[in-house]
């Protein structure tokens, strides 16, 4: 699967921005929204990222950052599917500062679109359009916030995967990253790639990100260490779940975070008309859900008569053998250490089922709290 995007020169930048811990305390939110500008300027001077290759390990997003990302990536999907083809990727830019009260975070404050668009690994842009918008962003954000340009991020809206988002860095995506961290790194301002997965926000209702940092290429990776740190010794998992490039780059932690007033006003809209969209609407139930979810069903029925077939094909093949799985042989679909073919569209079919059981559970629990007999 491919990556939208190739930014090529890096950007200059300005002074910036501290911050602290979202889930500690409201307090500690709160200071994410403060500047102790002597700190952040002796933090940049040290650098640390670039000695370190893991030295960062957190991201933590803003309201602001978060719903501009989502926003923009699902109107991608909406102006694609609009014009009778694909969701459109999309490609933007991220504010922040790297934390000066927690080693190894950084903080999103915004995002800013970019008039980027692509399929999948085809991206469609006016080089010297964007050029000329990344540099009129900069001066302005130069004069009117403490933080920096400091990552980009852009979409992979594909196909619902009911086991994996598709929050991983392509090919290209890992040489543009490559390019910004080695521009930007070493002047103080560390480099951060988000990736938004808009298809499977909508399906899940919950934000499918994933933030990235790229190792330099005289770094080794730990053998078969994925960038989720975990050690996957089949290859073809690896690449499935995060591409190609699975021992070139590594995964942040993502904390989202807001401040207290935020807060305040979010509970004030729950409680007197937030609440009403709740018991009045049941997304499993509206048009594009309904739609959407009969074509996954119809991918997961051809998935698994595909991985039928596969697996009738091995246990014939192995019959004159005696390895077939029922025989106890390890050449089958059945050896060690190896998932049956069935395995994955199994567990996207349970994924399927309990999304539209939570669906109707919630209108039965509608009806027996409002409904009239």
């Amino acid at each position: 699967p491919g990556g939208a995007s190739s930014l090529s020169e890096p950007l200059s930048a300005a002074p910036a921005a501290s911050p602290r811990r979202p889930q500690a305390s409201q307090a500690a939110a709160d200071s994410l929204y403060s500047i102790d500008e002597a700190k952040l300027s002796a933090l940049r001077t040290a650098k640390p990222w670039v000695t370190d290759p893991k030295y960062l390990k957190k991201a933590k997003i803003g309201p602001s950052a978060a719903m501009k990302m989502l926003q923009h990536a699902y109107s991608g999907v909406e102006k694609g599917i609009k014009n009778g083809g694909k969701p459109i990727e999309v490609m933007g830019l991220l504010l922040g500062r790297p934390s000066t009260d927690e080693a190894g975070c950084l903080v999103v404050t915004d995002a800013f679109p970019l008039p980027i668009e692509g399929f999948e690994t085809r991206v469609i842009a006016d080089d010297q359009e964007v050029v000329n918008y990344m540099i009129a962003l900069s001066d302005t954000l130069e004069e009117t916030r403490k933080e920096r340009i400091m990552g980009w991020y852009h979409s992979h809206p594909f196909d619902v995967d009911e086991q994996y988002s598709h929050c991983y860095l392509s090919n290209t995506d890992l040489s543009t990253q490559l390019g910004w961290q080695r521009g930007e790194d070493p002047h103080g301002n560390p480099w951060l790639a988000i990736v938004v997965d808009p298809l499977r926000s909508v399906a899940k209702s919950v934000p499918e990100f994933g933030a990235f940092r790229v190792y330099p290429p005289e770094y080794t990776a730990p053998q078969n260490e994925t960038p989720d740190g975990k050690v996957v010794e089949e290859d073809s998992k690896r690449v499935e779940q995060w591409g190609a490039c699975w021992n070139r780059y590594y995964k942040l932690q993502i904390e989202f975070f807001m401040s207290s007033q935020a807060k305040t006003v979010i509970g004030i809209l729950s409680k007197n008309y937030l609440w009403m969209r709740t018991l009045g609407s049941t997304p499993t139930n509206e048009r594009e859900n309904r739609e959407r979810f009969s074509e996954r069903v119809r991918e997961q029925v051809q998935l698994k008569l595909d991985a039928h077939d596969a697996a009738m094909g091995s246990h014939s093949s192995g019959m004159g053998s005696g390895h077939s799985r029922g025989l106890g042989g390890g050449g089958g679909p059945g050896a060690v250490g190896e998932d049956p073919p069935m395995a994955k569209p199994t567990q996207a079919a349970q994924g399927l089922a309990i999304e539209l059981v939570e669906g109707q559970i919630t209108q039965i629990a509608k009806k027996a709290a409002f409904g009239s007999e």
